[in-house]
């Protein structure tokens, strides 16, 4: 599954979870004052960028940011569930562990949670389906997304983690996308 047109990714601003190092997965933590800023920031940056629609999980982090960037382009934001970050199950809640790497790696199942595999799955389609909307679509989402990607594909250069609210354009060309951070974080 070849992505045709160029794209952006921005992941969500700060949550008081990410700062305390809580696993939200799914659950719907909303973005902290740092967050806030971090949203306007990037919607600032992205203000001269040629974004002609903003797709964006539904969970409160990444709307939120969303909406800071649909304001300079006169744009509503459309939701796609399938962007959500990945079902953590029992752990969404607690403090991060070991066994997120080992997620991360495709070795750990969370219980009552998604497996790895399944969520890249999940989340290749639903980024392909909505950077096919035509170019320059915006991307809300979550790191794991990112993460997830970089399982089909190789990223230029490599962004990982990815940062809160980092502004990417991403230009696929065959089997990599070439990335242009366009903050200097």
């Amino acid at each position: 599954m070849e992505f045709v047109h160029p794209f952006y990714f921005l992941r969500h601003g700060e949550t008081q979870w990410n700062k305390d190092h809580l696993t939200q997965g799914q659950l719907d933590s909303q973005l902290n004052a740092k967050g806030v800023g971090q949203a306007s920031q990037a919607a600032e940056i992205l203000r001269t960028e040629p974004i002609e629609r903003i797709v964006s999980s539904p969970l409160s982090r990444a709307k939120h940011t969303a909406e800071a960037v649909a304001k300079h382009h006169n744009l509503e934001v459309q939701f796609d569930d399938e962007l959500m970050e990945c079902n953590l199950g029992d752990h969404q809640g607690e403090p991060h562990g070991t066994w997120l790497a080992e997620y991360f790696a495709g070795n750990y199942n969370p219980p009552n949670g998604e497996p790895f595999k399944e969520f890249c799955q999940r989340v290749w389609h639903a980024m392909h389906r909505t950077a096919a909307l035509g170019p320059n679509t915006l991307i809300v989402a979550h790191g794991g997304l990112w993460l997830a990607a970089q399982e089909f594909i190789s990223v230029q250069p490599l962004i990982k983690p990815m940062p809160n609210a980092l502004p990417v354009k991403v230009n696929p060309q065959g089997g990599e996308w070439n990335c242009t951070v366009l903050y200097d974080y």
